[in-house]
């Protein structure tokens, strides 16, 4: 035996013991051309000789490489003989016995029956065969690792014809959509008398005799399978074993779904609570149709939506009754929220140790488990004790890669109904679309070993892949189970506005570094509960939070001066390096602009209240950006207003600008909604209103498209709760503005240090014990005024504006202003009057940001009969109004009352 590496970098491994597989057949020797031999078939013969030392086996091999890709290239006929060879080798472990006129496996398959094989010679001498296991019917290459040991287990065996009448053609096409059934037909050799109801379905042609289309086409689909496995039952003589279960299997997946109409899946959504878009019915219809769906629509689309309307309407139908519902860890309580929020049907939330999870599996008879993907890794006997008939993969570009452990543990699971939900179901690689589609639907993209050569453009004479060809074949057999809608396709249906929250996980990490300051923010809460903070005790609380908001974005960031000039600097590979920030928004984002920016070719604003969160932003996603030639921009306190200037016409003018990374210095006086439909936020402001104000610079007057904005949170920490405490403020403000309704109700308090105490876990610590290491409070004061340098030039603005976009720039008040406002009139600064604390606390949900920026454009002008008249925008007004009545409420309680 020879091992080699040649022909253009094919690797042939050979076979322990194949000199004697099909040594001892008889075959006849290959009839020699009339013509000299092709080069293809010399090289394909010294190939094959060189892996299994045997002249007439090496011969057969090339041979048959190239009778399963006539029609194509050279490429594609070595692939075919390295799959042939692959088979070869592995054919060592498999023991077959003789069972009638044919073999059979000594091992069961997957449905626990052993595999049934049969052999015989074609019109040309040459050994045919056929076997029941899914690797025979999906190959394409007529013939199979089963079919090898059973030629070996042949010996000098005289070989005639197949006795089968009922064959089938197990070569799949190249072009077109590869109709399995359409590759049946009689073998008119076999003198046997066939049942009429099966020969009519058959054509008589000058060919032969293959199966009518017409049978094939409708309702008359079902009807035809049925007559031929009822045939087939009654003689199992009649057809060869590889077409059996790809008839029940075609019977099962055409029945499943097939008859559900318009009007039956309007009465299958009935109790949903929402409405969705005509679209998304369709993508609902696509899936209860064909029972096995990969939905890879735009990200911003609702696929989720899509997926838990498919869910409800199978469970109100009566056609499911378990399910399973496989995201990341990330996803779980935004799935949980989105499912209460449209459908009724009960869900469990998978959770905690092993055997409280075993318990679940175990009690739940009926209903949905969502569970992550690590625990199906670890619960998979559990998992497959449950049973699920309907199983929805979200994220699914987890088993993208066929050699990774998720991709294997997912493919062991068998619903009859499978929904795969990925906005990105391939980048480079056909590969990687092919490991998907191998569990939604097995025979789309068949066989494996045609993709590398067959669809992809490679380099002359190299391995990298330049391109993709023989794209209309994909398209063709991917449209039975691969729904896919751009954003351009559905623009007229999409709503103005799409708000998603983006929850990730802490690291480790950052849950430790952030926990750690939990008890000192607890006990200086505690200690303003019973008395008004000192100055320092206040800034040292204010600081405290700050770290822990900054460490929610990435756990570098509070450090960010001491890692910039080695990220800076750095040439490491970037995609690994992000990984070590301790940021999963940072990983999240890279992944989310390639989408948005690369493959949508839209323009995106991306917030954060810090700059240098921007900056490590800009560089954690630069390299995948610079590879598809886009280019990202900044427009923050940091660049001059000449520069600020030049970056606003670019981002509108330039189409390879795509990304404006703006602070809240961009927040107030940006008009890009003839640029951007796309605004990301790293992080929730503590006001409502400066999330408002971040997303208005897109969502306004002269906007044409839908826009969506992405708000990540991080859970597990301050932020989570942010988010809470941003959801009340907004459903007040809702409320009060724009709804009809006389009350609101939500859980947080509107004291400033009730509501710290509620964004921190409880410290059993003492509020009167130690205050916490005061060491680090000139380090934290950075911390906290980092955003200072997100102001504008003083020599560059009016003087009058100064003092009141300072505050808006984040230069005369800590990184949150909006917080900090909120908290004056609780905090009890020194010398704040009691008058003073109880005034600015009317006003605390304006906050003292939103009252310096209502009145900047406030102006006075004197009037021509010696009155001012006072002009101002309408917020302006409404701030002076809450403002006023605070005031009158103030006095009322200490000035005396007229007589």
């Amino acid at each position: 035996m020879r091992l080699g590496t040649y022909c253009n970098g094919l690797t042939v491994t050979p076979a322990k013991d194949t000199a004697r597989v099909l040594h001892a057949v008889a075959i006849p020797p290959t009839a020699a051309p009339s013509a000299p031999p092709s080069e293809a078939f010399v090289v394909l013969y010294a190939l094959a000789q060189r892996a299994c030392d045997d002249d007439e086996l090496a011969r057969a091999l090339a041979v048959r490489a190239l009778k399963v890709t006539v029609g194509t290239d050279f490429a594609v006929a070595r692939d075919a003989l390295a799959a042939l060879l692959r088979r070869l080798e592995s054919s060592e472990d498999v023991r077959v016995v003789r069972s009638g006129a044919g073999y059979r496996s000594k091992k069961a398959g997957r449905d626990g029956r052993p595999y049934e094989m049969v052999l015989g010679v074609d019109g040309d001498g040459a050994l045919e065969g056929s076997c029941s296991c899914r690797d025979f019917g999906k190959s394409a290459l007529g013939w199979c690792k089963h079919l090898f040991a059973a030629a070996r287990a042949a010996k000098a065996t005289k070989l005639r014809a197949m006795p089968c009448a009922l064959r089938w053609n197990p070569v799949r096409p190249f072009t077109g959509p590869g109709e399995r059934l359409a590759r049946l037909w009689l073998d008119p050799r076999v003198e046997r008398r066939l049942p009429r109801r099966v020969a009519e379905l058959f054509q008589t042609t000058p060919a032969g005799r293959p199966i009518d289309p017409r049978a094939l086409e409708g309702v008359r689909r079902v009807e035809t399978l049925e007559r031929l496995l009822a045939a087939c039952r009654q003689d199992p003589q009649l057809a060869e074993p590889a077409i059996v279960p790809m008839l029940e299997e075609e019977l099962a997946d055409t029945q499943r779904g097939s008859s559900i109409g318009e009007k039956d899946l309007s009465r299958m959504l009935r109790g949903f609570k929402r409405t969705l878009y005509p679209y998304q019915r369709t993508g609902v219809q696509t899936f209860l149709r064909a029972g096995r769906l990969l939905l890879a629509d735009d990200m911003g689309l609702g696929k989720t939506a899509q997926a838990i309307a498919s869910c409800h309407a199978l469970f109100a139908s009566g056609r499911v009754k378990r399910a399973l519902i496989v995201v990341p860890a990330s996803l779980k309580a935004q799935w949980l929220r989105e499912w209460k929020g449209f459908t009724d049907v009960a869900i469990t939330l998978v959770e905690g140790p092993a055997d409280a999870r075993a318990e679940v599996y175990k009690h739940r008879r009926e209903g949905v488990l969502l569970v992550n993907y690590e625990q199906l890794l670890r619960d998979l006997p559990s998992v497959q004790a449950f049973a699920p008939e309907l199983v929805v993969l979200d994220e699914a570009q987890r088993i993208k890669n066929w050699e990774t452990r998720t991709a294997a543990v997912v493919k062991q699971l068998a619903p009859a109904w499978r929904l795969v939900l990925t906005g990105t179901p391939m980048e480079n690689r056909l590969e990687e679309l092919s490991s998907i589609m191998e569990w939604v639907d097995e025979h789309a993209l068949e066989p494996r070993w045609r993709l590398p050569s067959w669809h992809a453009v490679r380099a002359d004479g190299g391995r990298e892949v330049v391109g993709a060809r023989n794209l209309e074949t994909l398209r063709a057999r991917l449209a039975p189970s691969m729904l896919r809608r751009v954003r351009t396709e559905v623009l007229a249906q999409l709503p103005a506005r799409t708000d998603t929250a983006l929850p990730l996980t802490l690291t480790l990490e950052q849950q430790a570094a952030h926990d750690d300051l939990s008890p000192a923010i607890a006990r200086l809460a505690g200690m303003g509960n019973q008395r008004p903070l000192t100055h320092p005790e206040f800034l040292r609380l204010m600081t405290l939070l700050a770290k822990q908001r900054m460490i929610c974005n990435a756990l570098v960031l509070p450090q960010f001066a001491e890692v910039w000039p080695e990220l800076a600097n750095s040439r490491r590979k970037r995609e690994g390096h992000v990984g070590e920030l301790g940021s999963p928004k940072l990983l999240d984002l890279r992944e989310r602009l390639v989408e948005l920016v690369v493959t949508q070719q839209r323009k995106v604003v991306v917030f954060s209240q810090w700059r240098r969160m921007l900056q490590l932003a800009e560089w954690a996603c630069a390299d995948v950006l610079a590879r598809a030639g886009v280019k990202a921009v900044f427009f923050t306190g940091e660049e001059s207003q000449r520069r600020r200037a030049e970056n606003i016409v670019a981002f509108h003018d330039d189409p390879a600008v795509r990304v404006l990374f703006a602070s809240d210095a961009g927040g107030v006086g940006l008009n890009l909604q003839r640029a951007a439909s796309c605004c990301i936020n790293l992080e929730v402001p503590w006001n409502p209103a400066v999330l408002e104000q971040r997303i208005g610079r897109i969502y306004r007057l002269g906007q044409l498209h839908p826009i969506e904005v992405y708000n990540y949170v991080a859970t597990g920490g301050l932020e989570e709760r942010i988010a809470q405490l941003v959801g009340d403020k907004r459903a007040l403000f809702t409320g009060l503005f724009d709804g009809a309704s006389d009350e609101v109700t939500f859980d947080s308090s509107s004291s400033f240090l009730a509501r710290v105490q509620q964004l921190v876990e409880p410290s059993a610590a003492s509020i009167h014990g130690d205050h916490g290491n005061e060491a680090d409070d000139d380090a934290d004061q950075d911390v906290l005024f980092e955003s200072g340098r997100d102001e504008d030039e003083a020599d560059e603005r009016p003087a009058r504006a100064q003092g009141f976009e300072a505050a808006s720039a984040g230069h005369a008040t800590p990184p949150d202003s909006a917080f900090l406002g909120e908290a004056r009139a609780d905090a009890g600064a020194a010398g704040a009057s009691s008058l003073l604390q109880k005034t600015t606390a009317g006003v605390a949900s304006a906050d003292i940001t939103e009252l310096v920026r209502a009145f900047a454009g406030l102006e006075a002008r004197p009037l021509a009969d010696g009155r001012v008249a006072l002009e101002m925008p309408a917020p302006a007004a409404s701030v002076l109004g809450s403002l006023l009545r605070s005031l009158a409420s103030a006095l009322d309680g200490v000035a005396p009352r007229a007589p």
